[in-house]
């Protein structure tokens, strides 16, 4: 009863992944199909990556995280020792992100990837610059470290934001620490 059985020929599997071949129904985006599933990219090239296609585009994508999955997986082998290897585990991690953000620049476009940067993205990309300039130019493990540790922060922060009443709550807590941090400075301190 009006079921659709015909598949596109030079599909994976018939029309459903006819938005990946590029075979489906001329929108490439799958909004047009009946299966209400869109993709996070648009049938329009990005002028960043010109001539490549959909399926090009996520190929890179899968190599960009293989080897953002790799960095990130040989950065906790050295986690146990982060005293001691501070900078290899903040260089593999750094990379890691790197190439986490090249597979997301790739899949969405680089054009409308970098359109809307918030001040968030805006501090996660200075520390990621930074640690890696600390680890690959000046050798620095205190430099090395602290630009990690900013980007950890930068992240944690930006994903509790997402949270349902998360930005609420980082004010909540930064204005407790503020008072905090007022009432022990400002208060009696006891004579030497």
């Amino acid at each position: 009863m009006g079921e659709e059985t015909n598949s596109v020929t030079g599909s994976w599997f018939g029309s459903w992944s006819s938005p990946f071949s590029g075979n489906g129904n001329g929108s490439g985006t799958g909004q047009g199909s009946n299966t209400g599933f869109s993709w996070p990219w648009s049938s329009e090239p990005d002028p960043c990556l010109p001539g490549l296609s959909r399926s090009q585009r996520l190929v890179a994508f899968g190599v960009c995280i293989l080897l953002s999955a790799l960095c990130f997986g040989l950065s906790a082998l050295y986690a146990p020792l982060l005293l001691l290897k501070a900078r290899k585990f903040a260089l593999l991690w750094s990379l890691g992100s790197v190439f986490a953000l090249l597979g997301a620049a790739v899949l969405r476009g680089p054009s409308k990837f970098i359109t809307t940067p918030t001040p968030g993205a805006a501090v996660y990309l200075c520390s990621l610059a930074g640690t890696l300039y600390a680890a690959l130019s000046l050798h620095s493990t205190l430099l090395t470290a602290l630009g990690a540790a900013l980007q950890i922060a930068a992240i944690v922060g930006y994903v509790v934001a997402l949270l349902p009443g998360g930005s609420k709550g980082i004010r909540f807590v930064g204005g407790l620490a503020a008072s905090a941090i007022k009432r022990t400075v400002s208060g009696k301190t006891m004579p030497i």
